[in-house]
């Protein structure tokens, strides 16, 4: 397990004092938490996640993907995961202005209107 409470917390802007005090627990014990020489309980873990703001995977520094069930719905986020800020930014606005137009809406949400102008 690679624990990344060190880079977490000085993500945060916290020192190991007041993750400590935090905690309820000496700035030493907390010290070695980060060092690796001692292993921290499950609450503790816990404890730590929900002050630094992150989950328990990411703190011990877990890849977990997210699942989609369509494959194309995969793809797009392995897209979005692939690009820079402004490809990302690029790819939603994208995204926002097709979800706007009637010919790429679910067939439920578009007006009664147009499904009859269709079907003649």
């Amino acid at each position: 397990m690679d624990l990344q409470l060190k880079k977490i917390r000085n993500l945060r802007g916290l020192s190991q004092d007041e993750m400590a005090k935090a905690l309820g627990i000496k700035t030493s014990r907390y010290g070695t938490w980060e060092r690796g020489e001692r292993a921290m309980s499950f609450s503790q873990a816990i404890a730590c996640s929900e002050i630094l703001g992150c989950s328990l995977d990411e703190l011990a520094g877990r890849q977990v993907g997210a699942s989609f069930s369509d494959s194309g719905q995969a793809a797009l986020n392995g897209y979005y995961e692939s690009m820079n800020s402004q490809g990302r930014e690029t790819l939603v606005q994208t995204a926002r202005l097709m979800s706007g137009s009637p010919d790429t809406r679910i067939e439920k949400d578009r007006p009664e209107a147009v499904r009859v102008q269709e079907a003649m």
